[in-house]
């Protein structure tokens, strides 16, 4: 049953050409998006591969210094990702997203809209801690 299931699933991709649609159109438009959370203060490095995505939060832009890791800030700012409807996953001070195959445009840009918010609210709760300046 479950191999079964599971071809049926590839056949389902190769016929919504999901594959060609991530590699040409909604990955290329999400990473896009997600190099400008680069300028964010909290965010050292905004990478993506395909729909993939994963920012890396900093302490200081400038010099590229981490967070001390028994702070979790990671954990601060998925906190504020799960309390306003966005599953994006800590790993560290590493944030991964990892949305569906079949996520539009308009998709994206709301989630892009709620990353914001919640690495806005991160920033805020790092410097009320005094953990950043």
């Amino acid at each position: 049953m479950a191999c079964a299931v599971a071809l049926a699933n590839l056949e389902l991709m190769e016929r919504e050409g999901l594959v060609a649609r991530v590699r040409d159109d909604t990955g290329p438009y999400l990473a896009a998006h997600f190099a400008r959370l680069a300028e964010h203060p909290l965010v050292g490095q905004a990478q993506t591969c395909g729909l993939m995505a994963g920012l890396v939060l900093v302490k200081n832009k400038a010099s590229n210094t981490p967070f001390s890791s028994d702070l979790g800030v990671g954990m601060v700012c998925r906190r504020h990702c799960f309390a306003n409807g966005l599953v994006m996953r800590a790993v560290g001070d590493r944030m991964i997203i990892a949305p569906p195959l079949t996520i539009s445009h308009a998709e994206i840009d709301a989630m892009m809209a709620l990353i914001v918010r919640c690495l806005d609210l991160t920033l805020e709760e790092v410097r009320r801690e005094g953990w950043m300046v």
